[in-house]
């Protein structure tokens, strides 16, 4: 039988802020919306999606799908991480 090695991963908060997962998702959504506001500013559009479309959002508001985006299986990191 094959022993299992995946570390378990604690949800707790970990004293080192770069190995928390809730700091860094904050990080990240904070530098994602920076980001957007920065662009949106500097009148360039923001693509992203919504719905299962390609959305653009341009600086003065306006909202327009690009086009429908293929459906994809979604991701299970469980499954990716314990394949045999």
């Amino acid at each position: 039988m094959k022993k299992n090695n995946l570390k378990v991963i604690r949800k707790h908060s970990r004293k080192e802020p770069m190995e928390d997962n809730r700091t860094l998702t904050r990080i990240a959504s904070e530098a994602s919306r920076h980001a957007i506001q920065q662009s949106l500013s500097a009148d360039v559009p923001v693509l992203f999606e919504r719905d299962g479309y390609l959305v653009k959002k341009t600086p003065a508001n306006g909202i327009v799908k690009v086009r429908k985006l293929q459906a994809k299986k979604p991701f299970n990191l469980r499954e990716y991480l314990c394949q045999d």
